[in-house]
């Protein structure tokens, strides 16, 4: 015991001496950056950046309508540092096997955001290198949230971009991990990357269309995996009718998506709609429609649709819009409903469609939470309302503006998707609770497919999992934060694919200069079913803003 403490210690000196020379030379590039206040959260807020014709990584600055100097670009590099003292670094060992370790983590970073007049985009990336004391764990872990939007030619030609790179769960049913520093062969980096060039227009001024080609692709770590790639070609055309209070609209699309582990699936669309406005807050919406594929058999299959619903905008802080469509599957949804108390704000949302990649690779941007608490500022002007959404997320370290309240999985076909979430922020003087509830029901396409995803082991897999943390506000530096999270994963008609995890974790989170916050964590892991693990874990964490 006494050797490895000691080869424990050393290994430490020598890793501290690296992260040292680490922090001394992102220090100096940072001396030649200008940046400004950033949110956390991703996304481009509304208003928070007035528009310039200077380019990314310039002084980019202009005189706002008060005629005071505001910068139009922001560039924020950081570094972090956490210490991580766990008893079970490595999932995957049997339970009475398992073993402890102290690991380092070094965390450069830099979150880039703004808009010019042609040009708006949001980067934010995490270089996480992790070193362990007393195993050969060391590795290094990339996370990347970006997407931007060109206006290539004046009111005609765009052209949008993102790339995204996480950390994901290969199998429902496996261990998921409590935390990045932890060793868990149930998860990989999966990047995916996209491109979409899009033509917008009118024609003789009554006429709106647009025309837009989708390419992205979807690469992980994992060989049992499929890589996916996706190609679409999508157009719309709308407009008025001699009725004011009635417009119409017509989209087509034609879809490709091709498997590496299974076989690729091509679906095309037809679909007209009439949208009615029976007062300016309120409109109904009717819909018919054609669609074909080879979702459910070899061969191409086609059915007619038609779908109805509205759209309720009573005020300012409330929406509400459902619809409901027959497709080939059924009966498939879009319920959304969000409405802006003075001190919270709630978010409901219920889908049922067709789903070609993983939950947080389907669709660019930021996470429902960020979208929760962007929405709760709402009313702010800006500087105040990015501040505001700043604030909350650095003295809220146990939440994660981007994460999801439940953890896909990755498929390696087409899939139905039922997915439910609901998101609740009350914030007080001094106390606020963040709720979090998510359900998803997944159900394979496919009548057949030669792959090894967790479809091939059950045709449904449903999900369900919450996240409620409560912060408490300790004095005008320093907050506590108590975090319990569940997540549940079950397989339709099979009782032995179940696994359940729970986490429990408090944290006291404090600023330690005007550009340096620290945290301490606590936290205990819980799962049971097909994968069983117990982890205790104590966290420091210190994290720089240039």
């Amino acid at each position: 015991m006494a050797t490895d403490m000691v080869r424990m210690v050393s290994t430490k000196i020598n890793q501290l001496t690296v992260l040292v020379l680490g922090v001394v030379t992102t220090s100096v590039f940072a001396q030649t950056t200008p940046g400004t206040i950033t949110n956390l959260g991703g996304g481009i807020p509304a208003g928070s950046a007035p528009q310039t014709n200077q380019t990314i990584g310039a002084p980019a600055s202009e005189t706002n309508e008060t005629g005071t100097l505001t910068r139009a670009w922001s560039i924020k590099p950081r570094i972090g540092l956490t210490e991580t003292l766990t008893d079970n670094a490595a999932l995957n060992r049997a339970q009475g096997n398992k073993e402890g370790d102290l690991i380092t983590q070094l965390t450069p970073g830099i979150r880039i955001e703004g808009q010019s007049a042609r040009l708006k985009a949001y980067l934010d990336y995490a270089l996480n290198a992790q070193m362990y004391a007393k195993s050969d764990h060391s590795r290094t872990q990339n996370n990347l949230n970006s997407f931007a939007t060109l206006e290539a030619v004046d009111n005609w030609v765009f052209i949008d971009a993102n790339a995204r790179i996480a950390q994901q769960s290969i199998s429902a049913f496996g261990a998921q991990s409590p935390g990045t520093t932890t060793v868990n062969a149930n998860s990989t980096e999966t990047r995916t990357f996209g491109l979409t060039p899009s033509l917008r227009g009118q024609l003789g001024g009554m006429v709106d269309y647009s025309l837009r080609y989708n390419r992205s692709t979807t690469r992980s770590d994992a060989s049992r995996v499929a890589n996916i790639d996706v190609s679409e070609w999508a157009g719309q055309v709308k407009g008025s009718t001699p009725f004011s209070n009635l417009q119409w609209s017509g989209d087509a699309s034609t879809q490709s998506v091709d498997y590496s582990t299974g076989r690729q699936t091509d679906a095309s669309r037809l679909n007209a709609r009439l949208t009615y406005a029976i007062t300016p807050q309120f409109r109904i919406v009717g819909s018919g429609g054609w669609e074909q594929n080879n979702y459910a058999s070899i061969d191409q299959q086609d059915r007619t649709t038609h779908g109805y619903g509205f759209d309720w905008n009573p005020t300012e802080r409330t929406q509400l819009s459902a619809f409901k469509e027959r497709r080939f599957f059924g009966d498939g949804h879009n319920i959304n409903i969000s409405h802006r108390f003075p001190q919270s704000s709630i978010q409901f949302s219920d889908t049922r469609d067709v789903s070609v990649l993983p939950n947080q690779f389907a669709s660019q941007g930021y996470g429902s939470l960020y979208s929760v608490i962007a929405a709760q500022y709402a009313g702010l002007p800006e500087p105040a309302r990015t501040a505001a959404i700043q604030s909350f997320f650095l003295t809220r370290p146990t939440l994660d503006p981007n994460a999801q309240v439940t953890s896909s999985f990755l498929a390696s076909r087409a899939t139905i998707q039922r997915r439910q979430q609901l998101a609740l922020v009350l914030l007080g003087a001094r106390n606020s609770i963040t709720l979090l509830l998510n359900r998803n029901l997944s159900q394979s396409t496919l009548a057949a497919a030669a792959t090894t995803d967790d479809f091939s082991r059950a045709s449904e897999i449903r999900q369900e999992g919450f996240i409620i943390n409560y912060s408490h506000q300790v004095s005008s530096l320093s907050t506590l934060n108590a975090l319990l999270s569940r997540q549940e994963s079950t397989g339709i008609g099979s009782n032995s694919l179940r696994t359940k995890t729970n986490q429990y974790q408090l944290n006291l989170a404090t600023k330690l200069g005007a550009k340096t916050t620290g945290s301490v964590s606590i936290r205990h892991t819980q799962s049971d079913g097909t994968i069983s693990f117990k982890e205790n874990a104590l966290i420091g964490t210190v994290t720089y803003t240039y």
